[in-house]
């Protein structure tokens, strides 16, 4: 794992297992179609893991089924991905592998609202919102929430692209604009040299 394990220790105990459960296993298990990326395979996974886990303390608080879903589509949202450029549809894809992987690793219990996370990451708010709507109709509002939270957690690893790689303005959540400075440190401390 790359996040140090002094952040690690200073999660709160459901989210620190949760995180330490999902990462060590994504390194042993999870295959990334650009593998040898630096910009979108483990160690992004991991920090956007790590985010995502962090927004949702303060807004499910140790929810673990809320908490489960969203370490799924962290560890397997860019497992698909054919390039590092614009790739619309990767998310599509990965949800497919995500569906596919469960089915043929009995220890992954799939998660129908993480596929759906993963599946629309890639795409505008309203339309994964609609979609989100449509097949979780008495949890949706949960779900969006969780979706939010999602893309968020991914977008604040911007920073791995470069100085100007994120604009907070675009965030949907408090949590992610008061971590928005973690996350530059944290990518600085985490990236490939």
């Amino acid at each position: 794992m790359i996040v140090p394990s002094k952040f690690v220790r200073a999660l709160p105990p459901a989210v620190g297992k949760c995180f330490k459960k999902w990462a060590e296993y994504m390194y042993q298990a999870i295959p990334f179609q650009l593998a040898d990326s630096t910009i979108h395979s483990t160690a992004h996974s991991e920090r956007v893991l790590l985010y995502a886990l962090l927004i949702a303390a303060g807004v499910v608080g140790e929810d673990r089924r809320s908490l489960n879903i969203l370490a799924h589509a962290s560890v397997f949202h860019d497992t698909c991905r054919e390039s590092d450029g614009k790739d619309t549809g990767h998310g599509a894809r990965a949800a497919v592998f995500y569906e596919e992987f469960c089915k043929s690793h009995e220890e992954v219990t799939f998660l129908p609202e993480a596929a759906y996370l993963m599946r629309y990451h890639d795409r505008r708010d309203e339309r994964g919102e609609e979609a989100i709507r449509a097949a979780f109709p008495d949890s949706a509002d949960l779900v969006v929430k969780l979706y939010k939270i999602f893309k968020d957690a991914d977008a604040l690893d911007r920073w791995r692209l470069g100085r100007w790689g994120l604009n907070p303005d675009f965030l949907r959540t408090d949590r992610a604009l008061a971590l928005v400075d973690f996350a530059r440190k944290l990518v600085m401390l985490t990236s490939v040299k």
